[in-house]
């Protein structure tokens, strides 16, 4: 009887214990809003734009591109962000000097890439607020240099051939780019898996990168002026 009694407190007090988790330590929720926390929810047309460089570096080169925008839509739970545009350049250019005394291009490969997803997965204290994930991302890489002119493809080196980028909302005081109110993501040294291409291609790549984010305050007006922000 003793034996039954105590493991009937047993039961009770992990059952008390479980009543007081808070319900995000269960299954995180993803929200993203209009302007800020308070905002309405947002679904729709989003545009990543380069702030900065975005680099792409092999043990042959390294290659950089000050022009770049990545399109794309997304639900507002997070769910469904497909991307329709990946676009990079140089200016002046078009073509991007790369560290082997040539030129590079990169040039998106199967587009659309569906099936990523934005996710509330804040770090704390002085890190991140959320991950990108974009899904079936593959890039071709044209260069010139020392060695000739070569051709690589790239792709994600995560799940479906994935890569991750942090996520940063505007009032983040640790985003990258802190003279830029705006939500933010980005990559350092991100690996990417050699896919196809000359045998001179090393088997691996690294992409770094900083992106603003934006969305249509009207929609399909295609004019990128919508803040946005990421909550649970």
């Amino acid at each position: 009887m003793k034996r039954l009694r105590n493991l009937v407190l047993a039961v009770t007090a992990v059952v008390l214990a479980l009543a007081f988790v808070p319900t995000s330590a269960w299954a995180a929720t993803t929200q993203i809003h209009r302007n800020d926390q308070f905002g309405a929810l947002y679904s729709g047309k989003v545009r990543a734009t380069l702030l900065g460089n975005v680099s792409i570096s092999t043990t042959l080169a390294t290659a950089t591109c000050n022009v770049g925008v990545i399109d794309g839509t997304v639900q507002s739970n997070g769910t469904m962000l497909n991307v329709s545009a990946y676009n990079f350049s140089n200016s002046p250019g078009p073509q991007c000097p790369n560290s082997a005394g040539g030129q590079s291009s990169v040039t998106a490969v199967g587009l659309p890439w569906n099936g990523g997803n934005v996710t509330f997965a804040p770090v704390l204290p002085n890190g991140r607020d959320g991950t990108i994930t974009l899904n079936s991302v593959k890039v071709t890489s044209s260069s010139t240099g020392w060695f000739g002119t070569i051709s690589c493809t790239y792709k994600g080196s995560g799940a479906g051939n994935s890569i991750v980028l942090d996520a940063f909302n505007s009032t983040n005081p640790n985003r990258p780019v802190i003279g830029v109110v705006q939500a933010q993501a980005g990559a350092v040294n991100y690996t990417l898996n050699k896919d196809s291409g000359s045998f001179l291609c090393p088997s691996t790549a690294s992409f770094s990168a900083t992106f603003q984010l934006l969305g249509e305050t009207v929609a399909n007006s295609g004019v990128y002026n919508q803040k946005l922000h990421l909550t649970a």
